[in-house]
């Protein structure tokens, strides 16, 4: 009822407005003022009924609205599709699957069994899972492999679980296998497994489920869309939010270890505040960190509320022997004999042994000593060497010896990278991370702006902003007003935009972290033009009140209304809920976004200006020379509105100095996603890189280097955000 009498509203009203322009028409002579008049009158009378009809029209349905279990269904396959990827790019089944093995964790880490079962049979709604499946005791959480998801499932009866193990037992790992089996296994409307990498949280600054929202959005562009309420109205969150709130995701909380030790307790605090007892839930963390956490000093360690624990156990020599020697072909062969003398040792207490005892470990010596396709075997260094006792007299000298080795191997020709080249840029990076971003090891590239002192960045850029702009303007006013004007407009403007980028730079607007753009899409609708037409009311008003003049008032309210209508119809571009973003992909989509609104920005301007000298606003200014002068600020205007929007220009301005200092290559995406792909010195997560382990990462950036714009690092640091 209501849209139809506002239909017939609209009608009317427009019918009234054209009769009366048309009675004037019959009747009065017309000038270009009046003319203006009548047509500014025009619009904002025809508008009205627009207006109303925005204000009072339903909202809507957009595809933010699917049910929730639907879109938990398709956040289900793109994780899956994602940590299938990086199970690949990681090398997990390759040359063969390791069988990591685990047992219980010591009484004291975690609740007592019989207080889990009781747990579990007294939740509301039911015990999870079958109780005729449940472990009698913790000795039946024992095993190894695949039987993972099992454990998980159906033996632990809350279905909470604490995965400890010592620095390179593959936690992680046994992490992305749980994570892919139990999706595996996942039935339409279950939860979705999504695994966090704890090192980012502050749980001092920032509520468990609201980092986790932001992860979510990090990663799945499409979950920053707001989610509707049973009414089919926005409500005040977001679809992140509305699916931790529902449950539907399972936190696979990675790294508790990687937290600052004051911050370890406060963590496990948050977790048990946050999550009820009945959210299932995975956490994993070094064993001596995590009993630190529970077992303090001062009597404030803090367990987990209603888990079970598991400890990772070293590999067995059989495995590590079979790993390393089915890398480089068949048994008998030279590559194979090579290993002869390290894999005798393997089921003794020898350094080497120890050290070999990881999935860490083993990589990186496959990595070092095993020859690639291509490579001559007398070209790579002979395993033997970790059995010197001299140089390697303990398991943390071997371990050293394999972080130090490692990225030359993974850099042996052929490949576009030096290895001095890429080993230097990777300390610098690991150093970013150390030192610049307190310990984080998430290497984002829309931060990167950090790793150089402000103070550096604001006079290299602000003397190019200076020098292009100078020339601009002078060229601009010598063609138009001469020689003179053109030197003045030269040093004035160079000097304004010089002044202006510089200070921008090191504004705190420039330090502040701020996330990538989802891309934008110019979709105008009626909110838009209702917006449009107030603003065009409002702004004539305000010029017929102040007598600025017929056609001075027209332009101003015209170009108002136009720039509202176009503002309001850009818009952030929604995503596909069933595709993560990689950090390529995100860079693309902050790149894209701040091309188009530079040039709808740009063009905008032109426009503007075009209006105005048409409408002969500047009474002294020609059509040539506002030409001259519009093909240098409207760009000008462009950039300025693009960089608002965007964050990719930050890697832009910080991507120059790097490459001119020698500290990063001009490509460093390339150079990251190489890293990533092809010699497993990084992972990705989500939308970020980290180094492959957390020690490979402190080994690179320790100790602080001496960095060629800093004579003492200590004390001239890069600006911290």
């Amino acid at each position: 009822m209501k849209r139809r009498v506002l239909m017939w509203l609209g009608t009317v009203w427009t019918v009234l407005v054209m009769a009366g322009m048309f009675l004037h028409y019959r009747h009065a002579v017309w000038t270009d003022e009046k003319l203006l008049t009548v047509l500014g009158l025009f619009v904002a009378l025809i508008g009205l009924p627009t207006v109303l009809w925005a204000r009072l029209r339903p909202r809507k349905v957009t595809q933010s609205s699917t049910p929730l279990e639907q879109l938990a269904d398709r956040l289900a396959e793109a994780v899956r599709r994602q940590w299938e990827q990086e199970a690949r790019v990681r090398g997990l089944n390759d040359p063969r699957p390791l069988s990591i093995s685990w047992t219980s964790v010591d009484a004291e880490l975690v609740q007592p069994w019989p207080s889990l079962l009781d747990l579990a049979e007294n939740w509301p709604g039911g015990p999870p899972g079958d109780p005729a499946r449940w472990a009698a005791g913790p000795e039946g959480m024992a095993g190894r492999g695949g039987e993972i998801d099992q454990v998980f499932r159906e033996r632990i009866p809350t279905r909470r679980m604490v995965v400890l193990g010592q620095p390179g037992a593959g936690k992680t790992v046994l992490l992305i296998l749980l994570l892919l089996a139990l999706i595996e296994h996942r039935q339409p409307g279950d939860p979705v497994p999504v695994l966090f990498s704890l090192a980012s949280w502050d749980p001092g600054q920032q509520d468990l489920y609201a980092w986790m929202a932001d992860q979510l959005t990090r990663d799945h562009r499409a979950l920053r869309a707001p989610a509707y309420d049973d009414l089919e109205r926005p409500s005040d969150s977001n679809l992140a939010d509305a699916l931790l709130r529902d449950r539907l995701i399972l936190p696979v909380l990675d790294g508790l270890d990687e937290l600052p030790e004051a911050l370890r307790p406060q963590a496990l605090g948050a977790i048990n505040s946050a999550l009820p007892l009945r959210q299932s839930l995975v956490l994993s963390s070094r064993t001596t960190e995590y009993c630190d956490a529970l077992l303090r000093s001062d009597g404030f360690g803090v367990a987990l509320n209603g888990a079970a624990g598991i400890r990772l156990l070293p590999l067995d020599a059989a495995q590590a022997t079979a790993y390393l020697q089915e890398d480089v072909g068949r048994p008998g062969a030279a590559a194979t004999a090579r290993w002869r003398q390290v894999v005798a040792l393997l089921e003794t207490e020898a350094p080497a042994a120890l050290a070999l005892s990881t999935p860490l470990g083993l990589f990186l010596a496959r990595t070092i000593y095993n020859p690639r396709p291509g490579e001559r075997l007398a070209d790579v260094a002979h395993p033997d060497e970790l059995l010197d006792p001299k140089r390697f007299p303990t398991r943390a000298a071997v371990e050293a010896h394999l972080f130090a080795a490692f990225i030359p191997a993974a850099y042996r020709p052929p490949t576009r990278w030096k290895a001095e080249r890429a080993e230097r840029t990777l300390k610098f990076l690991a150093s970013h991370l150390e030192y610049t971003r307190g310990g984080t090891p998430d290497l984002a590239w829309w931060q990167l702006h950090n790793a150089l002192p402000s103070k550096l960045l604001a006079r290299a850029w602000g003397a190019m902003a200076a020098l292009t702009t100078g020339l601009a303007a002078g060229f601009t006013g010598a063609l138009t007003s001469g020689l003179e004007t053109g030197i003045t407009a030269a040093v004035l403007v160079g000097l304004a935009f010089g002044v202006g980028v510089g200070l921008g730079i090191r504004s705190s607007s420039y330090t502040k972290d701020r996330a990538p753009t989802a891309g934008v899409l110019f979709l105008p609708d009626t909110t838009a033009a209702a917006k449009a037409v107030t603003t065009v009311l409002v702004v004539g008003f305000l010029a017929e009140i102040r007598h600025v003049g017929h056609r001075l008032g027209f332009a101003a309210a015209l170009v108002g209304g136009f720039v509202v209508w176009l503002w309001e119809s850009t818009i952030e571009l929604p995503a596909d809920p069933t595709t993560t973003l990689g950090p390529r992909q995100v860079l693309a989509q902050d790149r894209r976004t701040f091309w188009i609104i530079a040039l709808l920005s740009g063009s905008l301007g032109a426009v503007v200006l075009a209006l105005l000298i048409v409408l002969k606003v500047f009474r002294d200014v020609g059509l040539r020379d506002g030409l001259w002068w519009g093909l240098m600020v409207t760009p000008v205007i462009g950039l300025w509105v693009g960089c608002a929007y965007s964050v990719w220009w930050r890697f832009l301005v910080v991507r120059l100095p790097l490459a001119v200092l020698g500290q990063a290559p001009w490509r460093l995406m390339g150079f990251l996603a190489d890293a990533h792909e092809h010699r497993g010195v990084l992972r990705q997560v989500g939308a970020v890189y980290q180094f492959r382990h957390r020690n490979l990462q402190r080994h690179l950036a320790a100790p602080p280097p001496q960095q060629p714009w800093s004579i003492d690092p200590a004390h001239d640091r890069p600006d911290t955000p």
